[in-house]
């Protein structure tokens, strides 16, 4: 299995994952042989890029954080509240509790799983598949930070719901093209304020959900907003939820940027660490999401190209490659041989 931008696909190409849209509907299903038509409704519906399975690529498999059932119900969740004007909070309550169990159950059913694969997110409804990378993102995090099953919990649940506030703001704002007004500027800053007294006012969660979507846009030196907490004055789980959420808004297309290579967003987060970022969440992050995921095509530095068969989470800049020009495998962390070659960027 391989992922492939769209304008790279062609008819007869086997699909190599499932495909589904904003509300956890399934679009496209793994082992389809796509025809033009479907490559033009992926492009149509905003898709960067897909998995394929091919002779060349047989045996790579991407390892999932969460089974394509648990996020097809947190898809759908997340589209229901928020376009949903009329709450029913016992019931909605419920149902989040319930669906958050399910994510940690699949994030604990394998103690070693990485997030290690280009999402599969289409454009118009970024704001669900924003919310759910988020929240799984997350979710690994605080796995490897230590935190118990009922921290966890928090954890996810805050993340899940952390742009919850943005249901407030108008969507011509929050999708512009142009530079936004000073008060257009105001609302958007408002949002995380918005989502704690919404949370807080219709729902039963734990108090440190509220913080975690409070103080999501806060930054460890104290230039976040909205209260500019600084260090750990700002919840545990907000600066959790805080990497989460830039890493994958980075590596996502929006109106206002062009989606970043996991390898450029990663670059980024190591740059505002001890500023922006906990150090010690960037610690865990730098070892547990993939610069180059499994799947990719890379460019190396003798100049020729390879497929990620593999990562190693504590090495992640060294890989397990298979070589395109001539299929033979290299382990760039242990073969000697290989310690001359790296790896320049992701070819996507």
């Amino acid at each position: 299995m391989r992922y492939i931008p769209i304008v790279k696909l062609n008819p007869g190409m086997a699909l190599g994952h499932d495909i589904y849209d904003g509300e956890g509907r399934m679009l496209l299903a793994r082992h389809l042989i796509l025809a033009p038509e479907h490559i033009e409704a992926l492009d149509r519906y905003g898709f960067p890029g897909v998995y394929i399975d091919d002779e060349f690529t047989a045996g790579i498999e991407i390892e999932e954080v969460l089974s394509p059932e648990v996020k097809s119900q947190v898809l759908n969740l997340v589209h229901d509240l928020f376009l949903k004007e009329e709450h029913a909070p016992e019931d909605e309550e419920e149902q989040i509790r319930e669906t958050i169990m399910n994510v940690i159950r699949d994030i604990l059913s394998d103690g070693d799983v990485m997030y290690n694969m280009m999402d599969l997110k289409n454009y118009d409804d970024y704001t669900y598949f924003h919310s759910v990378n988020v929240a799984t993102l997350a979710a690994v995090l605080g796995v490897r930070y230590g935190l118990s099953e009922y921290e966890l919990k928090v954890l996810t649940t805050g993340a899940l719901l952390h742009d919850i506030g943005k249901k407030f703001v108008k969507a011509d704002v929050l999708n512009a093209r142009r530079p936004l007004t000073e008060e257009e500027k105001r609302m958007v800053l408002q949002h995380p304020k918005l989502g704690y007294e919404f949370l807080k006012r219709n729902y039963d969660f734990d108090p440190d959900v509220c913080e975690g979507v409070l103080g999501h846009h806060e930054w460890y030196n104290g230039e976040g907003y909205p209260l500019r907490r600084s260090g750990e004055n700002i919840s545990i789980y907000a600066r959790i939820i805080k990497v989460a959420d830039v890493y994958d808004a980075m590596t996502s297309k929006r109106p206002y940027h062009d989606a970043l290579s996991p390898s450029d967003a990663v670059e980024y987060i190591m740059a505002m660490n001890e500023s922006e970022f906990d150090p010690a969440i960037v610690d865990i992050f730098l070892k547990w999401v993939a610069v180059y995921p499994v799947g990719c095509e890379v460019e190396l530095s003798d100049g020729r190209h390879a497929v990620v068969v593999k990562n190693y989470h504590d090495f992640l800049l060294r890989p397990k490659i298979r070589v395109m020009e001539s299929g033979e495998e290299i382990d760039l962390l242990s073969d000697i041989d290989a310690r001359h070659i790296t790896i320049l960027r992701l070819a996507v």
